[in-house]
């Protein structure tokens, strides 16, 4: 049997399994816990998960965040929280959170911090007086309190990831006089005194731990002052528990590493930090499935392994590898989009992969019932968004008929996926296209639908997911009416062309030119870059990946296309010419000419694609009514594109 499978106590408290999902945003409640948050967590409970520590929340209104523990209101919401997830036996943690010189206060003003030094975004907080880290502490230990009376099972004190107890431990921030300033102790001194607080005021029944991490800024918040820190509160008796993690905002892609990052990137210095302490130990490291967690506990690095956006894109991980095998499990790709983008988005998570996080109440898979009167729904397209609707269309119990032109199924995917850091989107397409296959799916590859062929299989429903293909017309959206010379020649190349190796690039300088500020021209640039090119990346917006900026994966790109070669970046500009072996490219909003030639052997441009809606626009001339989703609707993205089939398959019911 598994190790993670193997129950563990953590203080008095026994937790079920070795699995556990550590503090992660979601934006499903703001100030007080909402019915999504609690299904949420709900969903996770039953899918067999250990531990669930619940998001950073603020213990004082001088510091924003969404969950407000500073409200006697949060008392009966975690109460209802644990009334839902108590008879599954996961046990609930709260985080205990203030951002310091990071966020603004709950009324955009300045927040309470260490000092009056700008923090990361280059906000200026108001350094606390000796009162206010009084009334901060205060605030910790009265949060506590509250999360015990709600019913929560322990708290844990966040210490790390450049926060409040990070900003007074490093002495970049931290130029205080009085006894919170100056050597090592001092600046620990407020972490050392919130513990010892909160130890006094909890009961014995109740677990108390901390979340520790290096800081990437190379202020001396290392493995070694790490170390120390979790000997000291252990020697004090003041945790129960340590959870380890890594970074800070000064690269937070660490913090939460994409699809370029392995399997336990964050070991080196978490394994490191844990290895002082005796207490039960947590890692994270972007780990997906319980083998990888169960060799990091054989190896005696953690006792216990975070496991937080496999969790999201599956939450019955853990339920399913136990009944049905690892292959069961809805894979984590890694790509951040849903999970972090969409709190800077939508103001609240989603999945990528997972169309129901965050609406578990109204569309978690145990709600796909039987219909009662199957129909014949026929899906044309066999990308990530047909073979969506089609798994959840056969799950409903329906008579379903995918057809894909191509000799093989994933659409996109498959030619995405042959990009450097980008394998991981193949992941997705391999577990959509055998579940297809385990539903009894009628596949059928190599079928070129026309509409007398979709006429003809007489279907009750119809979904067209035929896709969309790259627009090689030059059209630069940011300004209409530029047209580029040039086009035509050999030498310029679509992405698929490229990825898919239908044309080989010619010589060994290229321009990438994007205008969708997404990932997409990052892949290609890689590509060509792992093979030798220079590569100019122009794009008509203000920066290199506006729209995906905060799924954190622009930077580390930039960090491999510097360390790959010769790069070079124009952001506002357009494509004027392209010649044999050069481009000409403007400044748009420049005045006069201001025009620049640059080399380009090989052109590649990434502008919105077009989408093929033609079957679904003659179906409906004929009178054939058809549900148009994914790109075929509007060229999006890979999130998009499984939601829509998704929802697409469900209103058949």
């Amino acid at each position: 049997m598994l190790k993670v499978f193997e129950p563990i106590k953590i203080g008095r408290v026994e937790v079920p399994n070795r699995i556990v999902r550590t503090a992660h945003d979601t934006g499903l409640a703001y100030l007080d816990i909402s019915d999504d948050y609690i299904a949420y967590h709900l969903a996770r409970a039953k899918g067999g998960c250990g531990l669930s520590i619940l998001e950073a929340s603020s213990v004082h209104p001088s510091s924003q965040i969404h969950v407000a523990l500073w409200r006697d209101s949060i008392v009966p919401g975690f109460e209802t929280l644990m009334k839902a997830v108590r008879p599954y036996g996961m046990k609930v943690f709260q985080q205990l959170w203030h951002g310091g010189n990071i966020y603004p206060d709950t009324n955009l003003g300045p927040p309470w911090a260490v000092s009056d030094k700008p923090g990361f975004s280059g906000l200026v907080g108001r350094p606390m007086s000796l009162d206010d880290i009084a009334e901060l502490k205060q605030a910790f230990v009265d949060a506590a309190l509250r999360c015990q009376s709600g019913g929560l099972d322990g708290v844990e004190i966040h210490a790390c990831h450049g926060y409040i107890f990070h900003q007074f431990l490093n002495p970049y921030y931290n130029d205080r006089s009085d006894q919170y300033g100056g050597s090592a102790e001092n600046r620990a001194r407020f972490l050392f005194e919130v513990a010892r607080e909160i130890r006094a005021a909890v009961n014995e029944d109740f677990a108390v731990g901390v979340r520790l991490g290096v800081s990437e800024m190379g202020n001396g918040i290392d493995v070694e002052a790490n170390s120390n820190i979790v000997r000291k509160l252990e020697e004090e008796k003041l945790i129960d528990f340590v959870d380890v993690s890594a970074g800070d905002y000064y690269r937070f892609g660490t913090m939460i590493g994409a699809m370029h990052e392995p399997t336990g990137y964050e070991l080196p210095t978490a394994a490191a930090i844990a290895s002082a302490a005796r207490v039960p130990r947590i890692v994270a490291g972007r780990f997906r499935t319980l083998q990888e967690a169960d060799q990091v506990i054989r190896e005696g690095q953690a006792d216990l392994v975070s496991m937080v956006r496999a969790q999201i894109a599956d939450p019955d991980l853990v339920r399913k590898t136990r009944e049905l095998g690892a292959e069961a499990v809805r894979p984590c790709i890694g790509c951040n989009e849903g999970c972090v983008g969409g709190l800077f988005g939508a103001n609240r998570m989603g999945c990528a992969v997972n169309p129901s996080v965050g609406r578990e109440a109204s569309l978690a898979e145990e709600l796909i019932a039987p219909v009662a009167v199957p129909k014949k729904v026929l899906i044309v397209g066999g990308g990530p968004s047909g073979l969506e609707a089609a798994r959840v269309t056969a799950m409903m119990g329906h008579s379903v008929v995918l057809a894909e032109a191509q000799p093989r199924l994933s659409g996109a995917l498959a030619i995405a996926g042959r990009a450097p850091n980008l394998q991981g989107v193949g992941d997705i397409a391999f577990w959509l296209e055998q579940e297809v296959y385990r539903l009894g799916v009628d596949v059928r590859l190599s079928s070129y639908m026309e509409v007398d062929d979709i006429v003809a299989e007489r279907a009750d429903e119809i979904i067209i997911a035929t896709g969309s293909v790259p627009r090689m017309d030059g059209f630069q959206h940011a300004n209409p009416p530029r047209r580029v010379d040039g086009l035509g020649q050999s030498h310029i190349l679509s992405p698929v062309d490229l990825l898919s190796e239908h044309a080989a690039p010619h010589g060994k300088a290229a321009v990438v030119f994007d205008t969708t500020g997404r990932y997409q021209a990052l892949a290609v640039t890689e590509y060509l870059m792992t093979r030798g090119f220079s590569v100019t990346f122009v794009t008509s917006e203000l920066s290199m990946t506006p729209h995906a900026h905060f799924s954190w994966r622009d930077l580390a790109a930039l960090e491999r296309f510097h360390a790959l070669g010769d790069f070079a970046l124009k952001v506002r500009h357009e494509l004027v010419a392209i010649g044999r072996d050069t481009c000409i490219i403007r400044p748009i909003d420049a005045v006069g000419d201001s025009s620049t030639t640059i080399p380009a052997d090989t052109v590649v441009l990434v502008t919105q694609n077009a989408p093929l809606r033609q079957l679904h626009d003659d179906l409906r001339a004929r009178g054939v009514s058809s549900i148009l989703v994914g790109d075929a609707l509007s060229p999006r993205d890979l999130q998009t594109a499984i939601a829509e089939g998704h929802r697409a398959a469900r209103s058949l019911a």
